[in-house]
């Protein structure tokens, strides 16, 4: 699969300069139409790749530069940081690959910064034990820091077989998939290694300010701002004279997540950014209301990509790390703020082109529901494609791949070379539908979003319901006991348990789409001071086949805050529970039910307490609904569940 191309003729044009950068305010709200794209210009014939130049056609960058006529280069971009500890400034490796024809001429393109702290050989990453008896706060000999004192949890500390650094020798990075697909065209490439990984120095702090200084720096040098060497150390420095300044950042998973946090910062000469099933809140990765959801943690992460040499240097980082994060709590606090990008992009100065699957259950989907959030809070400009897949996009699921390709090419050209095309005037938000076909639309969640609220209909051990109608009648409380041991797949097709609550509409007498955030409005009590809570939204076909759509955690001692912990005491005691379920879009087809599955642990995600510990939790229902994002509201709903 190549990008779209065209030969010689008509509405062919050559740019030789761009310097200018966009900065301009736009719209987002635009009229429904086509998804752009859908229609794609056909192959090109030969190009001359050895003077070539920047060429367009239909607003789309040309691949007139040969892949025989690649430059690789090694530099080490100079930051203000000291975060190792030996009194010289960390070095960001990056390894450029650029046209030969911007070499001995005056011909400047833009860059694309694909950064990553997984350019190294990454190292064993040490978990902790899940079966720990959870945080109670008024229990005494407790440490509050969340020290290692309280999660066991095998310290990794044997860095004797990192590499000795050897100069620039060694595998090159590139080419990654998307330099094979732009950089023909006319974009520059440039991988950015972040602190403490690969040839860099320094050392990682997971996503904080230093890790993210790190690869902004690298921005700075493009725009004449730093300094790079050719060498890690000393060295001679070196000029990025063949560059416009014009840059663009993209990539997935972590490294969308530095893309990410280098925009929050608003550093001048960032144009445009593609974060690619990224994390924009670091506590919502690791944590969900409170609970501790990992196994991992960033103190694993940490030691999965430090693989810099001279490894040693980086234990009191790695303290850092492992007190910040507070497993024992699992409470929002400062070090957890540090990495959250949110409250910063007002600070964006650039266009972001979010891509999300919508079953990622690895980086999930609030991260890139809150960020589109704030984005149109702050009137920045946007777009966003959301496919059927998992932890991907669509060049490497190989599912409308030549569609998505087409949109990052238009979208570098209208960003970093200035080129006028439709990539900002048609609806911002692709949506891949249940049968692959492409939806555009004007935002998301879609705009014709209401929330209804369903009432539970009690079941018992088998089944319950979800309706419209307010119940009536006395009280009515249903009870579960949490297994630790029962993956959530058993509990959402089990006919008949007592460890799980299941409650669903009656047959869907016409299609129902969901779009949004789901979000169970609980009063539950509990047997024992300290509980799990989850939650997860599932769609049972004509035969009763579950299908988990969703699903959502809540540490109930979060209950008010998620900065700080209440106690579940007296036993029995109803608490008010409300939390989040990640975002969903999903069609319920009709003839399907609707459900929600009320459980305590799901062992696939976090602390499962020790196996003799089963704690009860009640649910009283009268005082409990579900409130779902439907498209069409209650109009819709009341539709699909009447005869």
């Amino acid at each position: 699969m190549s990008i779209p191309r065209d030969g010689d003729g008509d509405g062919e044009e050559r740019v030789r300069e761009s310097g200018t950068t966009r900065r301009r305010v736009l719209q987002t709200a635009v009229a429904t139409g086509a998804i752009a794209g859908a229609t794609i210009p056909a192959a090109a014939t030969d190009f001359d790749s050895v003077d070539a130049e920047p060429t367009f056609k239909d607003g789309r960058a040309q691949p007139v530069f040969g892949d025989d006529d690649v430059i690789r280069e090694n530099y080490w971009v100079e930051t203000s940081l000291d975060t190792d500890g030996t009194g010289e400034p960390d070095r960001v490796h990056v390894e450029i690959a650029r046209p030969a024809s911007t070499v001995n001429s005056d011909l400047q393109l833009p860059v694309v910064i694909e950064p990553s702290p997984y350019y190294g050989e990454s190292q064993p990453a040490w978990g902790y034990s899940p079966n720990e008896e959870l945080y109670e706060p008024d229990k005494p000999g407790r440490d509050l820091d969340g020290g290692p004192e309280d999660r066991s949890r095998a310290v990794y500390d044997d860095y004797s077989h990192l590499a000795e650094f050897t100069g620039s020798d060694g595998p090159q990075i590139g080419p990654s998939a998307f330099e094979d697909e732009l950089l023909q065209c006319g974009f520059i490439w440039a991988y950015a290694a972040s602190i403490g990984t690969e040839k860099s120095t320094g050392c990682p702090d997971v996503g904080g300010d230093t890790e993210i200084e790190g690869i902004r720096t690298v921005v700075d040098w493009l725009n004449g701002r730093a300094d790079a060497y050719d060498a890690r150390e000393g060295g001679q420095t070196v000029e990025a004279d063949w560059t416009t300044g014009s840059a663009g950042m993209m990539g997935i998973s972590y490294n969308g997540t530095l893309a990410n946090g280098v925009a929050a910062t608003g550093v001048d000469g960032l144009e445009a950014i593609v974060p690619i099933v990224a994390i924009s809140n670091w506590y919502d990765y690791y944590r969900a209301n409170g609970h501790v959801a990992s196994r991992l943690d960033m103190g694993g992460l940490f030691d999965f990509i430090m693989s810099r040499e001279g490894g040693e240097r980086c234990e009191s980082a790695r303290e850092l790390v492992e007190n910040g994060q507070d497993r024992t709590t699992g409470n929002y606090n400062d070090w957890w703020h540090e990495r959250n990008y949110l409250p910063d992009v007002e600070n964006v100065d650039c266009g972001v082109l979010i891509c999300h699957g919508l079953y990622d259950f690895n980086v999930e989907t609030s991260n890139a529901s809150k960020l589109v959030e704030q984005l149109r809070k702050h009137d920045k400009p946007y777009r966003m494609w959301l496919h059927q897949g998992g932890h991907s996009d669509p060049l490497h699921r190989g599912v409308d791949d030549e569609a998505w390709v087409d949109l990052l090419n238009r979208w570098y050209s209208y960003w970093l070379f200035d080129v006028e095309n439709d990539v900002m005037d048609e609806p911002p938000i692709t949506v891949e539908r249940e049968a692959g076909s492409l939806a555009a639309e004007a935002d998301w969640p879609h705009t014709d979003t209401e929330h209804v609220d369903l009432s539970f209909a009690p079941g018992g051990q088998t089944q319950g319901g979800l309706t419209l109608e307010s119940p009536t009648g006395p009280p009515v409380t249903e009870s579960l006991v949490d297994d630790p041991n029962i993956f959530i797949e058993t509990h959402a097709n089990a006919d008949e348990s007592d460890n799980r609550l299941v409650y669903t509409t009656e047959p869907l007498s016409e299609d129902v789409r969901l779009s949004g955030t789901v979000i169970p409005d609980l009063t539950l009590s509990f047997d024992e001071p300290a509980a799990n809570v989850t939650a997860l939204l599932v769609e049972y076909d004509a035969d009763g086949e579950a299908e988990i759509v969703n699903r959502g955690w809540m540490n109930p001692q979060n209950r008010k805050s998620m900065s700080e912990t209440f106690a579940l005491h007296p036993p029995g005691r109803p608490y008010h529970v409300e939390f989040n379920l990640q975002a969903a879009d999903r069609v319920f087809d009709a003839g399907s039910r609707l459900g929600i599955v009320l459980l305590s642990t799901d062992p696939g995600h976090g602390m499962l307490q020790p196996p003799e510990t089963r704690v009860e939790i009640s649910v009283d229902l009268s005082k409990s609904t579900v409130r779902l994002p439907i498209v069409g509201g209650e109009d819709a709903m009341s539709a699909a569940l009447s005869e």
